[in-house]
């Protein structure tokens, strides 16, 4: 500070002792007069826009409707995997591709190994496979193996020893379950021949 301006301040000093004390009371003033500033203001303002005589273009557009509040809603695991999709499409269309053909390949083979086989048939309906299940007659396996075989499409042959086991298989009434005559214990046996009553279809 130099030596005139602390001249100018000690004079000040004299003539007013205590500065702050006036600096606030010019701010209290100023305060006061900015208030009925506002005051005179706004009533005029008002008395304006409750006026008849003035065009409405020159009044005040009323205030909106206050909007409703919005509530914040914290996103759920749904909507998260829903953004993370639809932002890693590639990664997505991958993971679905790999797991799609992996399912599918699943249920093929699934359904491969669950379906039975069946013989086929020739164009006029018959028969045409024909199997030979060597089993004693009397087994039930053998009884039940030959009634599904029938039932699936198949001729079955049933070799037998002694006319009551040909008999035993007769008696299930089944045209397409017959008796063979063929020792398979003896390996002497000669080739043995289907009976020739019996025609397949070519």
């Amino acid at each position: 500070m130099s030596g005139h301006d602390r001249d100018l301040t000690e004079m000040l000093e004299e003539y007013v002792p205590d500065l702050s004390a006036v600096a606030n009371e010019v701010n209290r003033v100023a305060d006061f007069i900015d208030s009925v500033s506002d005051s005179i203001s706004a009533t005029l303002r008002e008395s304006i826009d409750a006026s008849a005589w003035l065009p409405a273009y020159l009044k005040k557009p009323p205030l909106p409707p206050p909007r409703a509040p919005v509530m914040a809603t914290s996103s759920g695991y749904f909507e998260y995997s829903r953004d993370w999709i639809s932002k890693n499409r590639a990664i997505t269309a991958a993971v679905v591709c790999f797991f799609g053909t992996g399912a599918f390949l699943l249920w093929r083979r699934k359904r491969a190994n669950r379906a039975k086989r069946r013989a086929r048939r020739a164009k006029n309906g018959m028969r045409t496979e024909v199997i030979i299940l060597a089993g004693s007659p009397h087994a039930p396996l053998t009884r039940s193996l030959s009634l599904d075989l029938e039932r699936r499409g198949f001729i079955v042959y049933i070799p037998v020893n002694s006319l009551s086991e040909e008999r035993r298989i007769q008696a299930q009434g089944k045209p397409d379950i017959q008796p063979l005559h063929l020792d398979v214990t003896n390996v002497n046996t000669p080739p043995f021949v289907l009976p020739p009553k019996r025609k397949f279809a070519n």
